[in-house]
């Protein structure tokens, strides 16, 4: 019996070191696993991004009507003044546009699609010191967004005509003033969590490509 009682204390007392050192482990892991959930998110925010791009391309093909995609941080506005928001009246960091009546402006009764923000991503680049290959926009990616209008200004929007082919326009007014022709619509997204940036490319032709970036100085990778 007492044989027994001693075997069953050493086990407790083992089981007791187990734990204590899962414990430190996991301590000491714990701030490494924020990271790697931070990592996560603004990959995921580069992917919805990418998606957008072509959901709107592909419906905009598929129902023949213009679709629009809006873009930026809290306090964007579509050219008539209307917020990018939800259904709910948050604000969203992406959203689509059926412009079925083709005046570049949210009107009631207009489908959209939008997309939830991440936690901890923001708008813009840390580390990056170059545009993404292929972004062509004549804006500065570093605010985020390179996509700019026919007259070379910063816009937070992109329109896919019917046949699918991205084009900026001049939304002033609270309306699209000009829309611009074939290989205007080029440009890119870019997202940070400030360990790592993203850029979403949209080409002139509608095509998307995600690039990533986890040094200073560094190259854009694939």
């Amino acid at each position: 019996m007492d044989a027994s009682r001693r075997q069953a204390g050493a086990s407790l007392i083992e089981v007791a070191v187990v734990v204590a050192v899962i414990g430190v482990i996991a301590a000491a892991a714990y701030p490494q696993m924020g990271v790697w959930v931070t990592n996560l998110r603004v990959k995921a925010a580069a992917r919805e991004a990418a998606n957008t791009f072509l959901l709107a391309r592909s419906e905009a093909i598929r129902t023949g009507t213009n679709h629009i995609v809006f873009f930026g941080p809290p306090g964007t506005t579509d050219p008539g003044g209307n917020a990018i928001e939800d259904d709910g009246g948050n604000s969203v960091p992406l959203l689509i546009l059926s412009d079925d009546d083709a005046d570049c402006v949210i009107d009631g009764g207009e489908a959209t699609d939008t997309v939830n923000p991440e936690t901890n991503v923001s708008w813009g680049v840390t580390k990056a010191t170059a545009a993404a290959p292929g972004d062509i926009g004549a804006a500065s990616y570093t605010t985020g967004s390179s996509f700019a209008d026919i007259s070379n200004n910063a816009v937070q929007w992109v329109l896919f005509r019917p046949d699918g082919v991205p084009v900026s326009f001049t939304g002033t007014g609270g309306d699209c003033n000009t829309i611009a022709g074939t290989g205007s619509g080029g440009g890119a997204l870019y997202v940070t969590n400030t360990n790592l940036d993203y850029a979403v490319v949209l080409t002139p032709l509608g095509g998307v490509r995600v690039h990533g970036l986890a040094a200073a100085g560094s190259n854009w990778t694939n």
